[in-house]
């Protein structure tokens, strides 16, 4: 098998697992944003729009904690 299909396929593995990351995070993205504005929603009393912004900001900063501890983790067993 030459270079360029091996690297094809590689590359073709990829993209296929990174499109299904994706479409596993979209079925998940309006539960986990439910979930976020319940819990937020128990504490503060604030409008709709407000609402989304303190979800969006609270998932995102969740986000960011679980991409740094998986690059610290992942950067150990290399």
């Amino acid at each position: 098998m030459t270079n360029f299909k091996r690297e094809f396929r590689k590359q073709l593995r990829l993209a296929l697992a990174a499109a299904a990351g994706f479409i596993i995070a979209f079925a998940w993205k309006d539960f986990i944003f439910k979930l976020t504005g319940d819990f937020l929603s128990k504490f503060l009393r604030l409008s709709l729009i407000t609402s989304a912004l303190a979800v969006s900001i609270v998932v995102t900063l969740l986000g960011v904690l679980i991409i740094l501890i998986s690059s610290r983790i992942l950067k150990e067993l290399s």
